[in-house]
């Protein structure tokens, strides 16, 4: 069973509508099912993509009916809470590395690396700032 590690600007991508590349996060996930991969990411993942959506609410752009949807939704993308017992002091490393405001996209590199599996991401910042030393970390709007 291969692993791929999402990080949440991928899973969003499945719940909110209009989103850019919403297909393509769509074909990740029908992939990974089909290939009997297994989705990972770190244990704060659950947490970040229900802010998300929370936020979204707070901020009027989504109805309470829509955030249900969504909640729903995200409920039902399995994806495996994964962790490792270097993943902290690796991702700070990365952090450092690529001269990063916080930690949070780090850590999903930092468990993609210690795992041995690809990072797919949509955050295009973060894909710019690493994309040419973490050959592991993929652009969503690259996938195949």
């Amino acid at each position: 069973m291969t692993e791929r590690c999402v990080d949440a600007s991928v899973v969003l991508k499945l719940v909110f509508k209009g989103e850019p590349h919403r297909a393509t996060a769509r074909r990740l996930l029908r992939d990974a099912i089909a290939n009997d991969d297994l989705l990972i990411a770190p244990p704060f993942f659950e947490s970040e993509v229900d802010s998300a959506v929370r936020k979204r609410v707070f901020e009027g752009t989504m109805t309470i009916a829509e955030a249900k949807r969504a909640y729903d939704g995200l409920d039902d993308v399995e994806v495996t809470i994964v962790s490792h017992p270097r993943m902290r002091i690796r991702a700070r490393e990365i952090a450092r590395q690529f001269n990063q405001r916080s930690v949070y996209d780090s850590i999903y590199a930092a468990l993609a690396e210690l795992r041995i599996c690809d990072l797919w991401t949509a955050d295009k910042q973060f894909y710019d700032a690493v994309k040419g030393k973490l050959k592991f970390v993929k652009f969503l709007p690259d996938y195949p």
